[in-house]
């Protein structure tokens, strides 16, 4: 009776039993505890701010809700003052077959919205959550609130997409290529396009005139990742790469002239299916198998009152990073500022980008292009 006795004796208080012939376990402690707690309450607050922003944004003009077919692709903004690139962002990206706009703003003092309202098939949203603070979860609702199915190229007002037999392959063809090869994204490298002469000679110019004007860019000074890199590889790992030569840039232009540590690269064109998070990452979107060539995305950061724009930047305590800081310290002593002095190439050409490897595609993907 005694050994049987033995045998049924209640354990320690906080020993954990693990099933029949194991041996307790020893208490949790009290780190582990504090870890799971700090997890717990990490997702109940990002819960609580994806839940705050959604509240923030509300349609303002066009369809609350447009459902798109399996080929067509949405135009994807969320802006504060850029009514500059506005109207010729806009029509740039309707030319090349876009069938929706969705525009998302941020509490724009200039026309921005009442430039937005003007084209058909738009919806236009304001939001009045911090961008500062809730950038990622603004991008998400832009591409999720008003729309349903198709694609979405979700790129910014300063930026202009291009890729090879863009004069012949319109958007929704493309998507159909591409979905027929089982691919759901496109990875765009952004190339920063400078005027040839004093940044403030370009002051007067419209974005019209800057894309012809803004006609220089260099290929020096650019760093690269592999896709599968650890550079944001929890998000990253949900994605799966076509074509391993494709790879992360940063730099360029701008480190060489200012020391900027700028990521080049994103996904621009993506798919929304079940699975899809846009923009978990400014730049990145989780979920999708990407194809294997890379679009350019011309970019005219310094086009229009551009010092103006900067400062107007930091006043407002919008932007996380450094950059801005580094580009207006660098125009604010330097009057007479040629970023054109930075770069070495003239009029970029898709071939002489894919050449010099800036941008990349497979054999495969020249063939669907064709």
């Amino acid at each position: 009776m005694a050994a049987v006795a033995g045998r049924l004796r209640r354990p320690p208080s906080g020993t954990v039993i693990q099933g029949p012939n194991k041996k307790p376990s020893l208490p949790m402690n009290m780190s582990s505890l504090f870890r799971i707690r700090e997890k717990i309450n990490h997702r109940l607050a990002q819960r609580a701010r994806v839940r705050m922003v959604d509240a923030c944004i509300t349609p303002i003009h066009g369809p609350a809700m447009t459902c798109l077919a399996d080929d067509q692709v949405a135009l994807v903004i969320v802006g504060r003052d850029v009514g500059y690139f506005l109207d010729h962002h806009i029509r740039h990206h309707v030319k090349l077959g876009v069938s929706h706009i969705v525009y998302v703003d941020n509490g724009s003092t200039d026309d921005s919205v009442a430039i937005a309202k003007r084209f058909d098939n738009v919806t236009v949203a304001r939001c009045t959550a911090d961008f500062r603070d809730h950038q990622n979860q603004i991008r998400y609702f832009a591409n999720t609130k008003f729309l349903k199915g198709g694609w979405r190229l979700a790129i910014d007002p300063d930026e202009l997409l291009d890729y090879p037999g863009s004069d012949r392959i319109d958007l929704p063809e493309l998507t159909r290529r591409m979905t027929a090869r089982g691919h759901t994204a496109l990875v765009a490298q952004m190339l920063d396009m400078v005027y040839d002469g004093p940044v403030a000679e370009t002051d007067g110019m419209d974005f019209a005139e800057a894309e012809r004007r803004f006609d220089r860019f260099s290929l020096r000074n650019i760093a690269e990742k592999p896709y599968d890199s650890e550079f944001l590889k929890i998000i990253l790992d949900h994605n799966r790469a076509t074509n391993p030569d494709i790879r992360f840039l940063f730099g360029g232009l701008r480190r060489t002239a200012f020391g900027e540590q700028c990521c080049l690269t994103k996904h621009a064109l993506f798919k929304m299916e079940r699975g899809v998070v846009p923009h978990p990452h400014p730049h990145v979107t989780s979920g999708v198998t990407c194809t294997d060539f890379s679009a350019l995305l011309r970019h005219y950061k310094f086009a229009g009152n551009v010092l103006a724009r900067e400062r107007k930047l930091l006043a407002e305590n919008r932007i996380r990073h450094g950059e801005t800081r580094l580009r207006v310290g660098r125009f604010e002593t330097e009057d007479d500022l040629n970023l054109g002095d930075y770069a070495e190439h003239r009029d970029p050409q898709l071939d002489f980008l894919i050449e010099q490897g800036f941008l990349r595609a497979s054999e495969a993907a020249l063939r669907m292009l064709a």
